[in-house]
């Protein structure tokens, strides 16, 4: 049966006018492609206080590029505080992009179990089930045992057994089994396909991974946040950088799909591949994202303005767009504006703005930030060598570092012997303040 939603979803399309703003429409409009109506019509929503609203417009900003992770946190614990527990997963898989929270993420975890009841509730459960497949060493065996046993007999519709089970099979190191389980769900929950990848990445095995999703190409029911996961995926499993055709065709598949993030995954793969794709397929695709998300288009047009390769520069107008996101706060930005200020683009290499902007992205959470410091003090280009400072700023950008970091950036530097009880000092005092930084955006507030 047609809802009445979706009629006026229908209704307001044809007529070219807004449709009036609920959380069911503003998905809606999510799956059309349209993110800035769909933002505008979340926080509309959040502000108002639904608590369904606050928990997707969190995770709309969790997913936005170069976003400060402390806003969509912040939705999660409004909805937290009135007891909608849907936002507790969500918090936690943007607290575990993040390399330096392993540390404590399984505390996180069990925090947002206590005020669960799986016995009682069939949406609690799946619920606990959706954190510990998180971090599956939040639950012990008993809890596990129990809580895959209750979900098999309970669940009706939208049933992801094996994902979670193929989860606890990885966790006790039955591999064969996992794999096996996580086979059968392949094709239905986008989860399966990262743990999967996970898994075999640790094993060693990434071009097992790679020969498994060739086989799943041919499907054709698979939909757009599934084939977007599968593409950032293929990315990560490379064991060294190398373009795969196969990453463009995933990703457009999603985008055909009306995945709203696919579009600026195309944007973030031609800029990294420019030797293969021409500058003027990309500004087609800025000029597809515009209408859409124009803060992200505008982010990936200064981008391609300074792409040297494509020799199409407009350093200006990259720097004008660049300052204009950082002041309505993508830390993103940042980056790109350093590197911008280092390479000349505007006359001069300008080392002291360079720094700076570096600094900030660091002090935003950004990984590259320390890393593109490190890099400057190693060197000492258009600055004082301080190879203590390169050293502690190396060791920072492990603490920001996404899971899907290649290993490279989880090298560390050599110093002198000398100098290493320096490095350790400056470097320990770094790392506390990206941990401290880590744990203002994460904290989640526990509602008993």
């Amino acid at each position: 049966m047609v809802t009445r939603t979706l009629i006026l979803c229908l209704a307001a399309a044809l007529a070219g006018c807004q449709m009036p703003a609920d959380t069911s429409t503003a998905r809606y409009l999510l799956a059309q492609g349209n993110t800035s109506l769909a933002r505008d019509q979340l926080r509309e929503l959040a502000e108002a206080g639904d608590s369904a609203a606050q928990v997707e417009y969190g995770k709309l900003l969790a997913s936005d590029q170069g976003t400060d992770p402390s806003e969509a946190m912040e939705w999660y614990q409004r909805a937290w505080r009135q007891h909608d527990y849907r936002a507790g997963p969500a918090s936690l898989r943007l607290f575990k992009r993040y390399q330096g929270s392993l540390a404590f993420g399984e505390t996180r975890a069990r925090e947002l179990l206590e005020p669960l009841r799986p016995r009682e509730s069939t949406e609690d459960l799946q619920l606990a089930l959706d954190i510990v497949a998180l971090y599956p060493g939040a639950a012990n065996d008993s809890q596990w045992q129990e809580w895959l046993r209750l979900y098999r007999r309970s669940c009706v519709i939208d049933c992801y057994f094996e994902t979670y089970a193929g989860r606890y099979a990885q966790h006790r190191e039955q591999f064969s089994q996992a794999e096996m389980l996580y086979g059968k769900a392949l094709h239905r929950d986008p989860r399966a396909v990262e743990y999967l990848q996970d898994m075999l990445w640790k094993n060693q095995q990434p071009e097992r991974f790679v020969a498994m999703m060739q086989a799943l190409e041919g499907d054709v029911t698979l939909d757009g946040a599934y084939c977007l996961r599968v593409a950032t995926l293929i990315k990560a499993n490379a064991t060294s950088a190398e373009h795969d055709p196969s990453v463009m065709r995933w990703l457009q598949r999603a985008a055909d799909n009306g995945e709203p993030l696919a579009l600026s995954e195309q944007l973030r793969y031609m800029l990294a591949w420019p030797d293969y794709y021409s500058h003027r397929e990309f500004t087609d695709k800025v000029a597809e994202l515009m209408p859409k998300d124009p803060a992200v288009a505008r982010f990936y047009r200064a981008q391609g303005d300074i792409q040297s390769e494509w020799y199409a520069l407009k350093p200006e107008r990259a720097r004008d767009d660049l300052e204009v996101l950082v002041e309505q706060g993508m830390a993103q930005a940042l980056m790109a504006l350093g590197s911008l200020y280092e390479r000349g683009f505007l006359g001069e290499a300008d080392m002291e703005k360079a720094v700076t902007y570096y600094a900030r992205a660091a002090q935003a959470g950004i990984a590259q930030g320390d890393e593109a410091l490190s890099r400057l003090y190693l060197t000492g280009r258009g600055m004082m060598r301080d190879p203590i400072k390169a050293y502690a700023h190396k060791q920072a950008s492990k603490v920001l570092l996404p899971r899907t970091a290649r290993e490279e950036a989880r090298e560390t530097l050599v110093l002198p012997e000398s100098l290493q009880p320096a490095g350790e000092q400056a470097a320990e005092k770094l790392v506390a303040q990206r941990r401290r930084w880590l744990e203002e955006q994460f904290h989640v507030a526990i509602t008993q």
